[in-house]
């Protein structure tokens, strides 16, 4: 896998760490190409989160050649990385979900879902793709609205077995709880399970995390992740700053309500982010919504930075002559995964756990985190 794989050894009886095999410099790769060449080896090369990579990728280069998309268009992008995502976790949770309570995944449930983006896509492009370099939506407003609206029916019937809006007003250990027992779908089922285990508040981290920086510094972030150097511009001793969809969601009422950073409120920000992606998406089909996307440029370097379906997504771009002269990607993983990142200060809180409840708290902590990474968990 270009992102690597992720290592995390426990310990006996404490010592957690997790080492994370980084992608392979993609610099050398795409240095010498005109820009239009790097968007298609870009969108070849990624499977997870293709249009996340190709958005990312296509804000960077046209703010290093000083270009800059419409509203219109920003807009319409950022609908379909928004749609990418919520196909990307209604699928985590069917196939994944289940297995933790030893259940059957329920891919086949949910399988409209994979139908989404390329429809959302056609809808708002008119089959050209929405990340060329100068692209410019062609919007069908109402074919757009439909997907969206079919997938917030799916949402409210597969996912949560009720109206989006409905969980979004639940509140506290004891909401949830009501959810659970009044719904049978596999997201409660899972919420349930954790509740029963007394697993909902463990591997809490702290909500102190380090941050990232402030978006008004953002012009100063190519500079900072030009060297093929690792997150470390953004650490500090509090560690490397967390990019998830808890730290995303935060302070949406069902998980700011936990008051806790354990995996219950980490699975539940997977869920809020879930519940409030439709309504999003259509402010941004109205104009009316913000792009969940920065762009940026300095001394010739462009910076594109897209909310992705696990988290932050960075590429950073040098053009020397009109050609990439320096290219460098940060994904989700780099910053959760590094040794001093979320993953690791999540599972340094399970120590004194039995190693069979340990291996298998480490795979919850693992896929609340980012269930699309590669990864082994093994005990020393």
């Amino acid at each position: 896998m270009l992102e690597g794989k992720v290592e995390i050894t426990l310990g006996k009886g404490a010592g957690s760490s997790v080492r994370h095999d980084r992608t392979v410099n993609i610099s050398p790769v795409l240095r010498g190409r005109m820009p239009a060449e790097v968007i298609t080896r870009i969108s070849s090369v990624y499977g997870v989160c293709a249009n996340a990579q190709s958005h990312a990728a296509v804000l960077a280069l046209e703010s290093a050649m000083g270009t800059v998309a419409d509203r219109e268009t920003a807009s319409a992008r950022a609908l379909v990385t928004a749609m990418e995502t919520l196909r990307e976790n209604v699928l985590r949770i069917a196939l994944a979900w289940p297995t933790f309570s030893g259940n059957e995944p329920e891919g086949s449930s949910v399988r409209p879902v994979i139908s989404y983006v390329s429809r959302v896509r056609q809808a708002l492009f008119a089959g050209s793709d929405p990340f060329a370099i100068g692209a410019g939506c062609m919007p069908d407003r109402e074919a757009a609205l439909a997907v969206i609206d079919e997938a917030e029916a799916l949402l409210a019937d597969r996912i949560f077995g009720e109206p989006l809006e409905a969980w979004r007003a639940r509140r506290g250990l004891a909401g949830l709880a009501d959810w659970c027992a009044l719904r049978g779908t596999a997201a409660a089922r899972m919420v349930a399970n954790l509740n029963e285990k007394n697993w909902i508040h463990l591997a809490d981290a702290g909500r102190e995390a380090v941050g990232l920086p402030e978006a008004g510094s953002v012009a100063a972030w190519p500079r900072l992740l030009a060297g093929n150097t690792g997150v470390a511009p953004f650490a500090s001793q509090g560690g490397v700053p967390e990019t998830t969809l808890f730290s995303r969601r935060l302070a949406e009422g069902a998980v700011e309500s936990l008051n806790s950073s354990g995996l219950g409120a980490r699975f539940v920000a997977r869920l809020a982010e879930l519940a409030c992606l439709p309504a999003e998406m259509r402010l941004l089909l109205d104009g009316q919504g913000e792009p969940r996307a920065m762009t940026g440029s300095d001394d010739g370097r462009g910076i594109g930075m897209v909310e992705a379906a696990r988290g932050l997504l960075i590429h950073t771009v040098t053009l020397l002559g009109g050609r990439v002269d320096t290219y460098r990607i940060v994904s989700p993983t780099d910053w959760n995964f590094d040794s001093r990142g979320i993953a690791a200060r999540c599972l340094a809180t399970l120590d004194g756990h039995d190693e069979a409840d340990r291996i298998s708290l480490a795979h919850l902590v693992v896929n609340a985190i980012d269930p699309c990474v590669a990864y082994e968990v093994r005990a020393a």
